[in-house]
């Protein structure tokens, strides 16, 4: 495969020409492009892209269980979809190389580009890969590429496949733009998303099935503390899925909801959309147990557990639909074959809810919270240590601190059993309110500085709602000293 074919300068949109070198060079702006080990190299050079762009990369959330064959789960999701011959293949976010791996056995394409962010994924992807690629006659070239700095042309690809990528991405109406703009007439692309709807679902069921052996057997069961761990991960994705902020170091930064992703799509201008699940398992049995097996629990802790929260969650699996019914979803997504002129018409959006008071929107049982703070004042700011707890009967997105007009948002979603054990013995809150309610955070206050050791201090609480309740707390905070702020 000829590199310059399917990649244009990432800076000028330029036409790349190869060197005797290897590099590729921008015929426009001369910026050249180092090939490294076979791999083109467009995010290491001085047009990197940026912490908060878009990254072409997979990320970590489960989307498949680690025994069965992720290429198989998709041809089966996609069914009378699947196309006998993928022709001009690229593949964005590669990660280890399985979808790779796949298509170039099958033989089924004409070429393909294989593309991450990280070249170490990439080497590995390669070295899987061992009989294609390095000579520009060979079928398959890997690049590493960010939406940063778009190098992809415009159609060049009959297929996109796409694993891991869409979770870990900021911007999404532009990378469908994109990938709308990179296939040929008549293309497809299939990427693979977290379903929000079930996981939501599991994590209720998880928290209640722990809470209910922790009641019956008098204490927490051995096993439990990977899957407490994975719980409060995904109530963290779940409470600030649409917050980069916070979700900065983590490679997932959503989870999706079917219809706005299909607008999303047909804003892009994709003739037809589909949303399709992928190891569809409505019960949810065999998911929570591959989960809690593949987040660490021994097999004797996870085979039950999984059966034991199923029947626990009845109530909220089925409520799902039958698009629901899998924790990943395939977005399946065709480029119409000539001029197409449509006329969308977006879902209505929803009425605009009357304001009430947050002790109204909350109902139940009042907040709690016990917040423990640690202030120091430091040439930048101040900076404060943030730890404790914060428990409502609704979902709570943050605890809020304004020190001197300088806000900032401690998020809540640590694993808490002790909070648990201690307040929810008569059931008054949900299990998975009470069991991530935790608090864990550095917050720096630009600017903000103490006069006489201390510093003007405000707290709230964010609920996910965007409601915010307000409670107790002191004037003041003091530097250098531990504050505990109970409510």
């Amino acid at each position: 495969m000829k590199l310059p074919d399917k990649l244009h300068c990432p800076n000028c949109k330029g036409r790349l020409a190869s060197l005797s070198s290897g590099a590729l060079l921008c015929g426009d702006c001369e910026r050249t492009v180092q090939i490294v080990d076979g791999i083109a190299d467009f995010a290491g050079d001085s047009l990197a892209v940026e912490p908060e762009s878009d990254r072409y990369g997979a990320g970590t959330t489960p989307i498949w269980p680690d025994d069965t064959d992720p290429w198989a789960g998709i041809q089966a999701a996609a069914g009378s979809r699947w196309p006998g011959f993928l022709g001009d293949t690229i593949e964005l976010g590669c990660g280890n190389g399985d979808i790779a791996q796949a298509i170039a056995t099958a033989q089924r394409f004409r070429t393909l580009l294989v593309c991450d962010t990280d070249i170490a994924m990439l080497r590995a992807c390669q070295s899987r890969l061992a009989s294609f690629g390095g000579d520009p006659g060979d079928p398959v070239a890997f690049a590493t590429l960010g939406g940063a700095r778009d190098a992809l042309r415009d159609a060049v690809a009959d297929t996109v496949i796409g694993t891991r990528v869409l979770s870990g991405l900021v911007h999404i109406p532009a990378f469908l733009a994109m990938v709308y703009r990179v296939l040929k007439p008549g293309g497809r692309a299939a990427f693979v998303v977290p379903n929000r709807r079930y996981h939501e679902a599991m994590c209720l069921a998880m928290a209640e099935a722990l809470v209910h052996r922790r009641v019956r057997e008098g204490a927490w069961p051995d096993g439990q503390a990977p899957v407490l761990e994975h719980l409060a991960f995904m109530r963290r994705l779940l409470i600030h899925r649409d917050n980069p902020r916070i979700l900065s170091d983590s490679s997932e930064k959503r989870l999706f909801d079917g219809e706005p992703l299909q607008d999303m799509a047909e804003d892009a201008g994709f003739a037809t959309v589909a949303m399709l699940p992928l190891y569809p398992d409505p019960a949810g049995a065999e998911t929570m147990y591959r989960l809690c097996r593949d987040s660490g629990s021994p097999d004797s802790f996870a085979r039950p557990f999984g059966a034991y929260a199923a029947a626990v969650g009845k109530s909220f699996f089925s409520l799902l639909s039958g698009r629901d019914s899998s924790a990943s979803t395939v977005l399946w997504l065709t480029k119409a074959a000539g001029p197409d002129v449509r006329v969308f018409a977006h879902r209505p959006a929803p009425p605009v809810p009357d304001y009430v008071e947050p002790a109204v929107a909350i109902g139940g049982v009042e907040p709690r919270w016990s917040v423990e703070l640690l202030a120091r004042d430091t040439p930048d700011g101040i900076a404060v240590s943030v730890g404790g707890w914060c428990l409502c009967n609704a979902d709570v997105s943050a605890v809020r601190l304004t020190l001197d007009g300088v806000t900032g948002d401690a998020p809540v979603w640590r694993p808490r059993p002790d909070v648990h054990d201690v307040l929810n013995g008569t059931g008054l809150y949900h299990p998975v309110n009470t069991l991530c309610s935790g608090l864990a955070a550095e917050i720096l206050f630009p600017n903000a500085h103490a006069v006489d050791g201390s510093c003007p201090l405000k707290m709230e609480v964010i609920l996910a709602s965007g409601l915010v309740v307000t409670g107790p707390a002191p004037d003041r905070l003091a530097m250098n000293e531990p504050t505990v702020i109970a409510h």
